[in-house]
């Protein structure tokens, strides 16, 4: 099986393009080995750039900015990704408009908005299930799923809805054909619908990134102004609800075994105790 891909990946600071790099290669499955070459690939090449040309449409100033896009070609599929992150005073920010994040009082209940929920289930769920974490008890109305936005994975398997609290992703992926392949996760959608009430609580808009450590079975989740720190048991035990249609938290960019990719992430609004 032959996969090809390329991949465009630019730096902006304050407006301006400090860094660009370019990626293109094939890499060919041969007798149990990976056979990877430089080669070009024009039309792979021309999707990344009308891709990048469409977010630089979103480059401003007094900010950091990374834009990532890339094709591939499996079986003779082109499928692509593109996200744009965005960063200020150290902080993400989310959507067209800034948003400032408020400072967190350790204690208080948080009700993560914005779709920033999904970072916390992508972390505590869908990592641990690429892991082969042991199950623990999520809340039974909670659903977090992988919904792979592509008909094929990179290595040419046809991909499928997955419920990451009861088995891994899936898709296989990889961060250029240079790279083995890892089961990956590549739309993580979170559902819920149970109403809650709370008088007083901390409200997330933004998150900095995430982890998790398979061998403590730890998540930490920085928001910039306060790190949340907690095993998966305690973070099952403090959601205490979730309400409305997942939202689109964009700029998710996954790193797993020094591989980087574009990973789709949604949620409702969630509040954990």
């Amino acid at each position: 099986m032959k996969f090809a891909s390329a991949s465009r990946d630019e730096l902006w600071i304050n407006g301006v393009r400090v860094e660009s790099r370019l990626s293109h290669g094939v890499a060919t499955d041969e007798d149990n080995r990976i056979v990877a070459r430089d080669d070009y690939d024009e039309e792979l090449v021309h999707r990344c750039d009308e891709l990048i040309a469409d977010l630089r449409k979103s480059v401003r100033d007094e900010a950091r900015m990374r834009l990532v896009a890339s094709a591939r070609r499996v079986r003779d599929v082109v499928m692509t990704d593109a996200t744009i992150t965005t960063t200020k005073n150290g902080l993400s920010i989310v959507g067209t408009e800034w948003v400032d994040q408020p400072p967190i009082t350790p204690g208080l209940p948080i009700l993560w908005r914005n779709g920033s929920a999904s970072v916390l289930l992508h972390e505590a769920i869908g990592h641990a299930a690429e892991h082969d974490a042991p199950p623990i008890a999520w809340p039974s109305w909670l659903s977090v799923r992988d919904e792979p936005s592509f008909p094929l994975d990179d290595c040419g398997n046809e991909t499928r809805i997955v419920d990451l609290m009861r088995e891994p992703p899936s898709a296989f992926r990889r961060e250029s054909f240079r790279d083995v392949p890892l089961r990956r996760m590549s739309n993580v959608v979170v559902r819920g619908n149970h109403d809650f009430d709370v008088s007083e609580c901390v409200e997330v808009f933004v998150v900095r990134g995430g982890a998790y450590d398979p061998l403590t079975d730890i998540v930490t989740i920085d928001l910039g102004t306060f790190t949340l720190r907690k095993t998966r048991a305690e973070i099952a035990a403090s959601i205490a609800g979730a309400r409305g249609e997942p939202i689109r938290y964009p700029g998710v960019i996954c790193s797993r075994e020094g591989q980087e990719i574009v990973v789709g992430s949604h949620a409702p609004e969630m509040l954990t105790r």
